[in-house]
């Protein structure tokens, strides 16, 4: 279809309408067909219009004429049977199609796509550029602001300040009305998917290209070729919106159409105009979000950044998509819509008020909530529906509506708390800066006149928006988030049919709010968005007073000091939205949430000094506002989803939001610190017996989880590794006088009620992995770290003497120490776990031989600790000569590698272990009678070596039985801290915590042991507790814990 010319006459009149209307009838059939396609043939339409020269050319020129004609004004004198807002839909058509071309060659939308954007197709760019150096985006503003003079409100087009007339009651007026609002939301479609068109791709699509080139020299030209068409592109665009402020005038129309149609409306009551507004505002908000996303391109997200925005020339981008992003910015009109907006769904969906916006915008904003609330009304009494849904209507558009509205005011406080920091840090000093009045947007009469910002910001101001006051916006996103939580709630307790009936009847009459229009999963959306805007603008606060960088994610303060408090309610609303929010396994849902728990969960890093005895106020709070029993639930579901599934299932909701934790514990797999800093001040700080709970169901959720790059092992094993070298330092603090903290006593507690409940499953895994030849070094790690130190426990008075007998004068090092003898011990659960002598043999066989060299490196240290160890306290295991033990060369391998870390006192421990493993073998094991002499013979080489040597490699023993001291007296004992079922090896996930599982006491111990089923009964039974138990002869009878 080629179209034909139009022109217009020199004076700008409108050619005949028969043209007019037989053209845009053509537009409309082209428009609309592809709404029959698929994606891809729809695709392959639009590029085929695209590369054809002779239909991008009449389209254009088609398009300029349409841009040109003059507007008919509502009330004008019309012929009979004329329709005087032809011209205007014939312009509404050529918008359509020109979005359709454009639109398929767009990269996908939003970060949350699930496969990556693609390079527009080259023919589409350039129609994109044809359409800007035509400057269509010009044209449209300029009939835009025709829009506003013909609608009579001068003060919106940047004239005198007038009353806005009200309208004519002329026959046309609706139709008229309503085509300007067609013609509004077209321009701002068309706007969204120019900005859309200048995303750059993401990461995996650079490889696809944009065509099959014959050899790598034509791939790579055509790469070139078509990069640069892009940043032409972007140049284009920037300069056609600082041009044009377009976004300004589709701000400003929208707002004159619906205070406009608010007035009219009144009188006419027509049914047939709310659905054109909600449109509208959901095309503008879907705008808005675009220009948001495209401002933020060059810094990183602004929903999770957290430092300020460069200020000075010189930091400033100078890229295309740079000078893009700053020509997206949101200008008066724009951030005073947006605001607007939000805040009148905000106040009909929580009863709040609305700051002193303007009645008629309010209202006029407010009414596709009623326009809806009629609707849904008239389904329920027409019998449609269903009964109980929780308040998801079959009409979702309620729902979108004020979802989009409150996502856009959230996002536009955001953008106002980073526009307050630049202007902070860009201001000379001692020149106040504080925020613009607080509520000067909410309380404006009208929406500001854009006239007065012709000029571009110079590049080294900050963007020009709508600044709040600190308390103002931070108390809009709390509300925000209070209603989310709140419409959640209510929605999931679930309605009957007369009862969402009479909520609507109330909301409309005024007695109720539309929470009622919010379902379930938007509900929780807006309460995490809100909940995101509040810490974003306490952090930058916390920036703008001085406070560095100091976010959640700072280790400059090891106790957590220099974190931003969010405050107890904010964890309270966080903790309530997360079950709401995890109801579907989206990925992009599940994430969102996840990174907000990623980088707002307090760290607090172990500290040298004393744990003060109160928590830090971030840490505090987090507790206070139910953290613990949050993340509990989340491993919780996620480990009893993976069970049931068998690991082969997709991942639920609960497991896509801990992918952010886990991510950021590989990403900081060096230091191995981070699992440990969120959980070491929960255990330490958090109520005794839900940290407990918290411990057991990440015990539990080890064995669900099959992988070992999972999040259960990550935080086993940083919070393991990271409290042995705490207990290690506690210990040595101790010597020189003074007692542990109560928060400290608390967390040695939970340290040993970790090593018991998780070190078994790390055994296993080990054990496996030997099989299968795929060694998981994180729980060797585990392994070496904690089998020295709960080899030394010898109780509180018993560790001097074991430091004492390990470096004795007798001629068997270590010989006379007994540890753990009894029963259930510490020494006889390392035993069972990690069989020493086992153990380290297999160890150092993976350490010689299936290593690289950093990891023989780090390792190093803690297997000389642990071979030592092993040998100062069971120096008969150590020495045996038959079956597996230690290996002289390796022992001198490892101590050889020792002297190339520069570790002299390791590399001397392990040297003198070789020794003495040298002559005890020479000289017949540690009591003598070896092969080469008798009995004599071996007290004579073990008198030549003992002290020396004995002190040299049993230099750890002192420290570890120090260390050992303060944990729990016994694996019992520690167990006893986790509450819950006492059979070790229960595996119950149900429910929410494991502090709430039902429990029986086991009548045979008086009440000692509880446990949450027949099974758990049994299995305790058989592994031992029938020993501990008084009572009955088996499993099943009362005294075996029945």
């Amino acid at each position: 279809m080629l179209l034909p010319a139009v022109q217009t006459d020199g004076d700008g009149l409108s050619p005949a309408q028969d043209i007019i209307q037989a053209i845009k009838d053509a537009l409309v059939v082209l428009a609309c067909s592809f709404g029959t396609l698929d994606a891809d043939a729809r695709g392959i339409r639009a590029r085929s219009l695209a590369e054809w020269p002779g239909f991008q050319s009449a389209l254009l020129r088609t398009l300029a004429v349409a841009s040109r004609i003059r507007l008919a004004r509502p009330g004008t004198e019309v012929a009979a049977g004329a329709r005087p807002q032809t011209g205007t839909d014939l312009l509404r058509a050529c918008l359509t199609v020109c979005e359709h071309l454009l639109d398929v060659g767009a990269p996908l939308r939003g970060p949350s796509s699930s496969s990556g954007s693609t390079h527009p197709a080259p023919a589409v760019l350039g129609f994109a550029r044809r359409l800007l150096r035509a400057e269509a985006l010009q044209a449209l503003a300029a009939r835009l602001a025709e829009v506003r003079q013909a609608l009579g409100d001068s003060a919106l087009s940047g004239g005198a300040a007038a009353q806005p007339q009200a309208l004519p009651r002329g026959e046309e007026e609706p139709a008229i009305v309503s085509s300007y609002r067609r013609l509004t939301q077209s321009a701002t479609a068309l706007l969204a998917t120019c900005l859309e068109l200048a995303f750059p791709p993401a990461p995996a699509a650079e490889e696809a290209g944009t065509g099959s080139p014959s050899s790598p020299a034509a791939a790579a030209a055509a790469a070139e070729q078509q990069a640069a068409a892009e940043e032409c592109y972007r140049s284009e665009l920037a300069a056609a919106l600082r041009s044009s402020y377009i976004a300004e005038h589709i701000a400003a129309t929208t707002l004159a159409l619906l205070r406009a149609s608010d007035r009219s409306h009144g009188l006419t009551r027509s049914p047939k105009l709310p659905g054109g507004r909600d449109r509208l505002l959901l095309e503008v908000s879907k705008c808005t979000h675009v220009m948001h996303r495209l401002e933020a391109a060059p810094n990183g997200s602004a929903s999770t950044a957290t430092s300020l925005p460069a200020s000075s020339p010189s930091q400033q981008h100078t890229s295309p998509l740079a000078a893009l992003a700053r020509a997206a910015a949101l200008g008066p009109c724009a951030s005073y819509l947006t605001l607007a907006y939000g805040m009148s769904v905000l106040s009909y969906m929580d009863g709040g008020g609305t700051r002193g916006l303007p009645e008629d915008v309010g209202r006029a904003l407010g009414e596709p909530l009623r326009s809806d609330a009629r609707a849904r009304l008239e389904e329920l009494a027409s019998g449609g529906g269903q009964d109980g849904d929780g308040g998801a209507p079959r009409l979702v558009l309620g729902q979108v509506y004020a979802f989009g509205a409150v996502r856009a005011l959230l996002i536009a406080l955001r953008a106002a708390a980073v526009a307050a920091c630049a202007a902070v840090s860009a201001a000379p000093p001692g020149v106040s800066t504080a925020p613009a009045a607080a509520a000067a947007a909410a309380t404006a009469p009208k929406a500001p006149s854009f006239a007065a910002t012709t000029s571009a910001a110079s590049p080294a101001a900050p963007p020009r928006r709508l600044q709040l006051g600190w308390h103002t916006a931070l108390g809009l996103a709390m509300r925000a988030a209070r209603m989310g939580v709140r419409a959640a709630e209510e929605a999931a307790a679930g309605r009957t049919r007369e009862q969402e009936a009479a909520a609507l009847t109330a909301a409309l009459e005024g007695r109720g709010t539309f929470r009622v229009l919010l379902g379930q999963d938007r509900a929780a959306a807006v309460a995490v968005d809100g909940l995101r805007a509040a810490a974003q603008l306490r952090t930058l606060l916390s920036q703008c007073r001085g406070g560095g960088d100091c976010g959640p994610a700072s280790e400059a303060r090891s106790a957590g000091s220099g974190q931003v408090d969010q405050g107890a309610e904010w964890w309270r609303l966080l903790s309530s939205a997360a079950p709401h929010r995890m109801r579907t396994a989206d990925t992009s849902t599940a994430s969102l949430f996840g990174q907000c728990l990623r980088v707002h969960l307090p760290r607090v890093y172990l500290p040298a000094d004393p744990l003060p005895p109160v928590a830090p106020p971030a840490a505090a709070s987090a507790l206070a506002g139910g953290v613990l029993p949050c993340l509990e639930r989340l491993i919780r579901r996620a480990a009893a989803a993976v069970r049931e599934a068998g690991g082969t299932g997709q991942p639920t909701s609960e497991a896509l939001a801990l992918r952010p934790l886990r991510d950021e514990c590989i990403a900081s797999i060096g230091s191995a610190g981070v699992a440990c800093a969120w959980f070491a001040p929960l255990l330490a700080y958090g109520d005794p017996r839900e940290a407990g709970a918290l411990v057991a169901t990440l015990g539990k959720a080890l064995r669900s989880f099959g992988s070992n790059d999972d999040l259960p092992l990550r935080i086993a094993f940083s919070v393991l590794l990271k409290g042995r070298a705490w207990l290690d330092a506690a210990a040595e603090r101790l010597k020189r006088g003074g007692a542990l903290t109560p928060p400290e006593r608390q967390l040695a507690g939970m340290l040993g009620a970790a090593a018991a409940a998780w070190l078994p499953e790390a055994s296993r895994r080990v054990s496996a992995g030997m099989v299968s030849h795929e060694v998981p070094l994180g729980c060797i790690v585990m392994g070496l770290r904690w089998l020295p130190l709960l080899t030394c426990y010898g109780g509180p008075m018993e560790a001097p003497s074991a430091a004492a007998a390990a470096t004795s004068d007798s001629g068997t090092p270590g010989a006379g120490v007994e540890v753990g003898s009894t029963g259930g011990s510490w020494a006889s659960f390392v035993e069972a776990a990690f069989p020493p002598r086992q153990f380290l043999r297999n160890t150092l066989n993976t350490w010689s031989n299936a290593m690289d060299a950093s990891g023989r490196g780090s390792m190093a240290p803690r297997l000389a600790e642990a071979a030592c160890t092993f040998a100062a306290l069971c120096p008969e295991e150590a020495a045996a000569g038959a079956g597996p033990g230690l290996k002289i060369e390796q022992v001198r391998a490892l101590a050889a590698e020792l002297k190339a870390l520069e570790q002299p006192a390791a590399a001397d421990a392990a040297e003198a272990l070789a020794a003495q493993l040298l002559r005890w073998e020479r000289g017949g094991g540690a009591r003598g009678g070896g092969r080469g002499g008798g009995r004599g013979g071996g007290r004579a080489a073990a008198a030549a070596s003992g002290p020396p040597l004995a002190a040299r490699y049993g230099v750890w023993v002192p420290l570890l039985q120090s260390a050992a001291a303060l944990l729990p007296a016994s694996p019992a004992a520690a167990r006893q801290l986790l509450g819950g079922c006492s059979n070790p090896a229960c595996a119950d996930l149900e429910g929410d915590s494991d502090a709430a599982l039902p429990l029986r006491a086991c009548a045979g111990c008086g009440g000692a042991a509880s446990y949450c089923s027949r099974e758990c009964q049994t299995a305790h039974w058989r592994s031992g507790h029938r020993e501990a138990c008084g009572g009955g002869s088996g499993g099943g009878g009362r005294g075996g814990g029945g």
